[in-house]
């Protein structure tokens, strides 16, 4: 499907799948932020021709906070660092430094259970979309975002988001919703679990992200 607004009113029936109390999952943030804070940053349009921050699902006004995750590390470490990539370009391909800094790989556990609604394959096609919303370039995530709201409005017993990993369709992802009037987003989505907040940038977690980085052709520019 091309780049389209969402309609008014969903077209189908959103799938929800139910990610259970006490699953384990991954996250890569900002070492600023605890394991289990969200993230209430307002991420409006930027002006034509600017660089789009943020990720796929940010909230545009601030109405909701989010928390992005992975089932693995390798899912986290897919959506974090592999999802613009120059597929033309010989050789190793750099990762600027910046993308790195300050970050860190924490471990997190669902408290309750959370209910996603699923954005890709069927699940896309019942709210009127295709791969394009989990597939498409950072460019045009301001149009995700309106996606994102319109799916609040849609499935307002949801907790959050889910879909396939833009790189790896093997890892499963999510973005979980929450109150940005709460500190730290809190809405008792989810606990940081022991070991969390691991810099990637020295240290074992540095060398895990190497790792994983070098299946993908690509390394830190250090």
């Amino acid at each position: 499907m091309p780049k389209l607004p969402p309609p008014r009113a969903c077209p189908g029936n959103p799938v929800i799948e139910v990610l259970a109390a006490g699953t384990a999952a991954v996250r890569v943030h900002h070492l600023g932020r605890s394991a289990e804070s969200f993230n209430a940053t307002a991420r409006a349009a930027p002006p034509p021709g600017a660089p789009v921050s943020g990720g796929r699902f940010d909230s545009v006004d601030g109405s909701y906070a989010y928390l992005y995750g992975a089932l693995t590390e390798e899912g986290a470490f897919a959506e974090a660092f592999a999802r613009d990539l120059n597929f033309t370009a010989l050789g190793p391909r750099p990762l600027p430094r910046s993308r790195v800094a300050g970050k860190g790989v924490s471990r997190i556990v669902v408290a309750r259970d959370a209910r996603l609604v699923v954005v890709c394959g069927a699940g896309a096609h019942q709210i009127g979309q295709d791969d394009w919303l989990t597939r498409c370039d950072e460019s045009d995530y301001p149009t995700c975002r309106e996606w994102a709201a319109s799916l609040r409005r849609w499935a307002p017993d949801a907790d959050g988001l889910t879909w396939q990993s833009k790189r790896d369709p093997t890892e499963r992802v999510f973005m979980l919703w929450g109150d940005p009037t709460a500190p730290g987003g809190d809405c008792g989505l989810v606990r940081a679990a022991p070991g969390g907040g691991e810099p990637l940038e020295m240290g074992p977690a540095r060398m895990r992200l190497e790792e994983f980085l070098l299946k993908w052709r690509l390394y830190v520019e250090w």
